[in-house]
């Protein structure tokens, strides 16, 4: 194994996280975290890039479906949902939709106790009985129970495709607070609750998953245990 295809990198949109100094086979993106890649591959441009968002994530806010759209990845991948790519990516980039059903069913196999943790995870999203209760009952009506956010669905994209790689985050929190990068809809739109969802499935990953983790950020070491990256960090 080349020493690039060791390592594959997962990176979000969280202000201030800092980027591994370190070819990679792959990398693969949240949301507008897209236009970090492109950062990233100025100084490492052989690379296949993936973006992970939601189809209304792409649908509806347009900071997240430009910065993906610019960026010209090999692969986009959508959650719950079916988007059309622009025709600049149509014959350049590998589009593949799942349905709600099917990125649940892919989350599960990941964590002790597959669906049921899932499900109990979800119950996590609100804080008392009533609101978790009416949570669950929306969220069959309209099948769609997200799990985790994004960025999770994107770390654990990348150790089902690498299963013999390490793989870096950097700029994924789960802490929760604002939409990290600035658009009109990171003024009201906040990630609590999907964050205390994160955190809680973190508890459950298996142990031969979670054990090929590394991060630059120090917030998701301290929030998750999942261990510190110790080579060089870019300097943009």
């Amino acid at each position: 194994m080349a020493e690039e295809d060791k390592y594959i990198l997962v990176l979000g949109s969280k202000p201030g996280s800092q980027l591994p100094n370190k070819d990679v086979k792959k990398i693969y993106t949240a949301n507008g975290s897209a236009e970090r890649a492109d950062h990233f591959r100025k100084k490492y441009p052989n690379n296949i890039l993936t973006c992970i968002t939601g189809a209304r994530e792409y649908l509806r806010n347009e900071h997240v479906s430009r910065r993906i759209n610019e960026a010209n990845p090999e692969n986009v991948i959508i959650r719950s949902g079916k988007i059309k790519l622009p025709k600049s990516l149509e014959n350049k980039t590998k589009l593949t939709c799942l349905t709600n059903d099917a990125q649940w069913d892919f989350q599960a196999k990941f964590f002790k106790n597959r669906k049921i943790s899932l499900f109990l995870g979800e119950l996590q999203h609100q804080n008392n009985f009533l609101d978790k209760a009416l949570h669950i009952i929306k969220s069959f009506k309209n099948k769609n129970i997200q799990g985790i956010s994004t960025g999770f669905f994107c770390i654990l994209t990348a150790l089902e495709e690498n299963p013999e790689s390490k793989i870096i985050i950097s700029g994924i929190g789960m802490k929760g607070g604002k939409q990290f990068y600035k658009s009109e809809r990171s003024n009201f739109f906040v990630y609590d609750s999907r964050a205390k969802v994160d955190r809680y499935m973190m508890r459950l990953i298996l142990n031969s998953y979670k054990e090929r983790l590394f991060t630059t950020d120090l917030d998701l070491f301290e929030t998750t245990g999942i261990k510190m990256w110790q080579g060089n960090l870019l300097q943009l």
